[in-house]
């Protein structure tokens, strides 16, 4: 009984002490040099970096800021600097580059150390990348798991845009770049893509039980084909998909497996320029390769691509290439003139209800231009499969038929 009674004792003071030794929020300490007395630093969250919420601020003060708080859970919150007394992001020489790091916030101690000029600036890491190793950020498990998968996305991200500003310079030099160079580029890029892709799956899997894979799964989803991103979903236990982050992220996962490379082309709802209701199955999916091309009057990259397309038609339309453009004007008089100026030849359709109807939200995109390859089976071959992309295509898939002349954009 006396041993018992000790027992009981020992077990609920070590209860105690383990409660104790509980951090009961988060402290996030920063040290930075350079000019950045008396600048305003904000702690905010949300995940587009020009559209972040505020929930605290402080003043620097003796190259010093401080943050305290609790979360219930962790959550991806970013440290943005502002130099000056401007909030807005357009300023007189255009959109107004800020200071931010991103962090991984749960109830620990986060210790930053940086000089104010080496913070990358939020508009060069819209992409999704963070080079932390231009900063100190220490302190939380969570947040060095976080600082891994991003600094792995950078570096491997960084590679592929070399390489693709290196293409895109020499294409636009006298000497240009014909269709060996555009083959070579799109086998390059394309494996290099596929290896970012495998490391990030590989992160996302490593970290299916915490927070930092669930917002990896959130920011890279789109680069996965339908199975891999299955594959991925299938991964997650049920208590992180019934957080409410995860059900945010899952419920888009679901959305973009929808439309990912090997799922089946979502059919929609069209007219044609003369008004008759027609349907994008009446077009794909009927044995032969189209290509889904999503444009409108107004958008001048769009417009720029149509030569190019005009291009390949000719070139491919006889051994069973297809396009079907599908305008998101609102306005049909707009559509149907530039129609005629650019002189498109292939299947025109729209429902004239721009980005206020579904197209755009059931194939996951918010700009364009922008397009799919469907395969002759009716399933999702290539996401933007434009300028050397679709020549790599076509020459692989029917031969070369390019001039030796030929220079891409020329």
């Amino acid at each position: 009984m006396k041993k018992t009674y000790i027992k009981g004792i020992l077990l609920l003071i070590g209860a105690i002490v383990l409660q104790a030794c509980q951090p009961e929020g988060y402290t996030i300490q920063g040290i930075l040099t350079g000019d950045t007395e008396g600048k305003t630093v904000y702690l905010c969250k949300g995940d587009n970096i020009f559209q972040l919420e505020g929930i605290d601020s402080t003043v620097i003060q003796n190259g010093r800021f401080e943050f305290k708080g609790k979360r219930e859970t962790p959550e991806l919150l970013t440290i943005k600097i502002f130099p000056d007394s401007t909030r807005n992001l357009m300023g007189q020489r255009g959109v107004v580059m800020r200071p931010i790091i991103p962090l991984i916030v749960d109830n620990n101690t986060i210790e930053i150390t940086a000089c104010l000029d080496s913070i990358p600036l939020d508009f060069y890491t819209y992409g999704g990348t963070y080079d932390y190793n231009k900063i100190s950020v220490k302190g939380s498990p969570l947040q060095e798991k976080y600082m891994k998968y991003k600094q792995l996305r950078t570096d491997k991200k960084s590679i592929k845009d070399n390489l693709t500003s290196d293409f895109y310079s020499r294409s636009r030099t006298e000497e240009g770049c014909g269709i060996t160079d555009c083959v070579t580029f799109v086998h390059q890029a394309d494996s290099l893509q596929q290896s970012i892709a495998n490391s990030m799956a590989n992160l996302i899997k490593e970290n299916k039980e915490n927070f930092v894979g669930l917002y990896a799964m959130k920011e890279c989803m789109e680069m996965f084909d339908a199975a891999t991103l299955e594959e991925l979903i299938q991964t997650f236990p049920v208590s992180l998909k019934e957080n409410a982050i995860g059900k945010e992220v899952f419920a888009k996962a679901d959305s973009v497996k929808n439309c990912a490379i090997g799922a089946p082309f979502i059919d929609l709802n069209l007219f044609d320029k003369e008004g008759n209701a027609i349907k994008l199955s009446d077009y794909v999916g009927k044995g032969h390769y189209t290509l889904v091309e999503f444009w409108a009057s107004w958008c001048g990259p769009c417009r720029g691509e149509i030569p190019h397309l005009k291009n390949v038609y000719e070139l491919y339309h006889s051994d069973g290439f297809d396009i079907i453009s599908i305008s998101m004007d609102a306005k049909k008089e707009d559509w149907l003139k530039a129609i005629e100026s650019e002189g498109m030849s292939w299947t025109q359709a729209s429902d004239l209800k721009a980005f206020d109807g579904p197209i755009a939200k059931l194939y996951n995109f918010n700009g364009i231009p922008y397009c799919v390859l469907v395969g002759p089976d009716g399933n999702i071959l290539h996401h933007n499969a434009r300028g050397p992309q679709l020549d790599e295509f076509l020459v692989g898939q029917y031969g070369n038929k390019f001039k030796d002349d030929y220079r891409l954009y020329k």
